[in-house]
Parts: C-alpha cells; structure tokens; sequence
C-alpha cells in the first residue's frame, strides 16, 4: 500500500481513538485539576474571609490557565509515539492495514487537534468547578471565564478589566513569530517523542531550554531594547521573517519525524526508534 486512502485513514482513527480514550480522559481530568490550582488561588482569599476575590484578580488567574494550555499543547508532541514502548505495542501498531503516512497523520492529528480540544473541555470543567464552587462558599462573583479564555489565548485583544494602557501594543509580527515559535517547539517534541525511546520529555526539553538560553544570550549581547522593537512597526517584515523561518523548520522536523517513524521496526535500539 503505497497511497493515501480516506477510509482506510478513518479506520485507523476509529482504531486509535478506541485505544486511546482511557489515557485521553485521564489526560483531561488531570489538567481539569491543574487549571483549578490559579483559580482556587484565588478564590483562597475569600475562602478566608477576606474581601479580596475580585473580578481583576479572576482575569489574572485565567491568564495563568492559558499559560498552562500552551505549555500543554507545546509538549504534547512528545506523546505521539507514547503506547508504542513494548514488542506487543509496536506490533500492532505496525501491522495494522494502512500506510505508514496515513498511521502517522492520525497520531499527529491526535496530539495536536486531540490536545487543543482536550485542553478546552478541561477549562470548561474547571471553570463549571469554580463557579459551583463560588455558589457553594458565597462568592458574590460567579461569572463564566471561558469568553475570556478563548478571547486571551486565539486573540490578541484586551480582555476583562484589564485596558490598553497597561500592556504596549505589539506589533502583528510579534504575535506571529510567537505562535510560530510555539508551533516549533511542538514539532521538536514530536521529533523527540519518535526519536528517542527513553526519556523522551526530559531530552527535548533540555534541548529547547539550551536553544532558548543560546537565543536569549545572542539578543541580550546585541543590546537591543527589546520592548522598543517589539512595538516598532518598522520591524514587523523582520518578525514575519523570522515566524516563517521558525514554521520551515517545524514543518522539516515533522518530515523527519515521518522517516524516523516509518524506518521503526518491532525491536530497535533501546535508546532511540532506529
């Protein structure tokens, strides 16, 4: 089998989805729990009588619950390849009646779209805990975040009470580059989560750290004034520029993903999938 099929994609999909719907909720109800940790701290003030649980305060817990979303979709990646560790596992991985683009796709899609609405149904379960929470205890502000949590992760406008005047306004590049860099790093988990076969988390995350700080040195050596570019609209060609290059290469280490996955075979070396 050498092309690419719709129903035979389905198939495995339907296949994958069976086999991973147990770790899928497990995954949900864990970050569900994770999400609740901002918000019930702050919630914590009023919860010891004081009057300190306001809406300001809210808006900046849901800030930090989309830093955690991001974070979880960027390191997603490394899962892809996370049921395939025994003989037993990779067998009927491998053997199942499909190519091995279309078998890929279906686990790329399932860390990727699979994290993105996993991600969003744990926030609503959260949101739903803190607002029956509030209810339960006598909080006077109840009101759903989750507006505020679509508007603060898929826009760039100013949400809740927090205005203009408090945060510089960045140029369209800027945003680009930024989701660029995080569309980067997920593919480096990717290809770490098919390279490697042990310690897959910790030895991608060690490379990116090592490439952020290498970054950070090189910017912070050149004496730019980082906040002054970052609003300069002169610089907004550089920044797309730089979002483009950081997407090339994302899509090259999904390529490579690809090759690492398709050279697996049923017993590989005990330290990478080759």
């Amino acid at each position: 089998m050498t092309d690419f099929d719709i129903r035979r994609f389905a198939r495995v999909a339907r296949w994958q989805c069976r086999m991973s719907l147990k770790s899928a909720l497990s995954f949900a109800s864990g970050l569900s729990f994770g999400y609740l940790f901002p918000m019930l701290g702050w919630l914590y003030p009023a919860l010891k009588g004081a009057k300190g649980a306001t809406a300001d305060r809210l808006i900046h817990s849901v800030e930090m619950c989309t830093l955690v979303y991001m974070i979880v979709l960027v390191i997603a990646g490394t899962w892809i390849f996370a049921d395939m560790k025994t003989k037993e596992q990779r067998t009927a991985v491998k053997m199942l009646p499909a190519t091995d683009l279309e078998k890929f796709i279906v686990r790329w899609l399932g860390i990727t779209l699979g994290a993105l609405v996993l991600g969003l149904a744990a926030y609503c379960v959260a949101d739903v805990l803190r607002m029956v929470t509030c209810l339960v205890v006598g909080v006077d502000y109840v009101g759903c975040t989750i507006p505020d949590f679509l508007r603060m992760f898929f826009t760039n406008a100013e949400v809740g009470l927090i205005t203009a005047g408090q945060r510089p306004e960045f140029i369209s590049g800027v945003y680009f580059s930024a989701v660029s860099w995080c569309v980067w790093a997920q593919s480096l988990y990717v290809l770490g989560g098919t390279l490697l076969c042990r310690y897959r988390f910790a030895v991608t995350s060690a490379v990116h750290v090592v490439l952020f700080v290498a970054f950070a040195v090189v910017v912070s050596s050149a004496s730019v004034d980082v906040e002054a570019t970052a609003v300069n609209a002169g610089n907004n060609a550089a920044f797309y520029a730089v979002g483009t290059v950081l997407t090339a290469v994302a899509v090259v280490n999904w390529w490579l993903s690809y090759k690492i996955f398709r050279r697996m075979q049923v017993i590989n070396n005990k330290w990478i999938n080759l």
